[in-house]
């Protein structure tokens, strides 16, 4: 990702140098972070917890590697911590860097030409974004959006470009994440042109459920929480659409809400709707 392009702020970043500790107190301008006066001391990243640095140690990227090894790209990683509905970077940004969520989730969304939001992907903990400008460092294809309060690990092309040449393991792994994302793309493709609105949204709720489900009862209980409107527009139809076919669910039972939060009641009928 571009952190250091147009509309970045780099004292948003905690770095983690050989000694002492970045100090940042920033504030949310127009959805936005911009630096205010310097304040309280930020957390670096060998001061997060230990089970986030654990997380960040075993991604998929780096798993099955020695220690050392993993710690000679991760010694001068970045931090980044940002609330809530926060944009990280905009499309057409440069940017020479990925991000890797530690913690919280974003989304990777672009605007058409009459302003309508279209989102790509939401994205949660272990998964990373931001790779395409690392490897080519051309601009920014999309907008990335802190869904909740996210904490985000930063690593610079000219440190992990090198680490990639010397461990092939990692990059065969981020080819087939990119992998991955083509076929997604595919898919959604194909969704839009031959499966109606109700079959879409059946299909984008059982998504978010095979990664942010929680056993709840009998239920499964969606913890991210999503707007009718993200949630529209992460499936390419009306905020009404959703709104209809919820209320039409939640009526035969197959979903309820609770809290804000989308819970399945009934998944094998969501999967019949589906065409699963």
């Amino acid at each position: 990702m571009e952190l250091s392009g147009k509309g970045f702020n780099e004292k948003m970043l905690v770095t983690v140098p050989a000694a002492g500790v970045a100090r940042q107190d920033s504030e949310l301008v127009g959805g936005r972070m911009e630096n205010s006066t310097p304040g309280k001391a930020a957390s670096s990243l060998d001061s997060l917890a230990h089970a986030e640095l654990k997380r960040l140690e075993q991604n998929l990227l780096f798993s099955d590697l020695p220690p050392r090894r993993v710690s000679a790209v991760l010694k001068n990683c970045q931090c980044l911590r940002l609330p809530e509905k926060t944009e990280v970077y905009r499309r057409g940004e440069s940017g020479k860097e990925m991000c890797i969520v530690l913690s919280g989730g974003v989304k990777v969304s672009t605007l058409s030409a009459d302003g309508k939001e279209i989102i790509f992907d939401l994205l949660s903990e272990g998964d990373f974004f931001g790779e395409l400008s690392l490897l080519d460092g051309k601009p920014r294809t999309a907008t990335v959006t802190t869904l909740v309060p996210s904490v985000l690990a930063i690593l610079e092309q000219s440190t992990f470009m090198p680490f990639l040449e010397g461990n092939p393991a990692t990059a065969i792994r981020l080819l087939h994440v990119l992998a991955g994302r083509l076929r997604t793309v595919d898919t959604l493709l194909e969704e839009v042109h031959f499966f109606d609105s109700e079959t879409r949204l059946a299909k984008r709720v059982i998504a978010l459920k095979n990664i942010y489900g929680k056993a709840v009862g009998d239920s499964l209980q969606i913890e991210l929480r999503i707007s009718q409107q993200d949630m529209a527009n992460l499936v390419g139809i009306s905020r009404e659409s959703v709104n209809r076919h919820l209320k039409k669910w939640e009526k035969a039972e197959i979903v309820s809400l609770r809290h804000g939060r989308l819970i399945i009641r009934n998944l094998s009928r969501l999967q019949e709707l589906a065409g699963n």
